[in-house]
């Protein structure tokens, strides 16, 4: 029979997770202790920065897809002589 999640012994990726979930509750927690208030404002403005990178793409984009569609016209008939 094998053996249930709580049988089994803990592998080094386990104990690895852990103590990265531990850091990270730590560093979240006393944040304030260590990083000065800056770090966090210019963390802000990257962050809104990526956001507007992002949006200057889609933008770019839509453009594109609307300019594409008033080019297009219906193909211009020609005149083919039969003999």
């Amino acid at each position: 029979m094998p053996k249930s999640d709580e049988d089994k012994e803990p592998t080094w990726e386990d104990h690895l997770a852990k103590a990265i979930k531990a850091f990270r509750k730590e560093m979240k927690e006393s944040r304030g202790d260590w990083l000065p208030e800056e770090f966090f404002a210019h963390r802000r403005a990257a962050h809104k920065e990526m956001l507007l990178a992002a949006r200057s793409l889609i933008d770019a984009k839509i453009t594109k897809i609307e300019n594409a569609g008033k080019e297009k016209t219906a193909p211009k008939a020609t005149r083919i002589k039969v003999e």
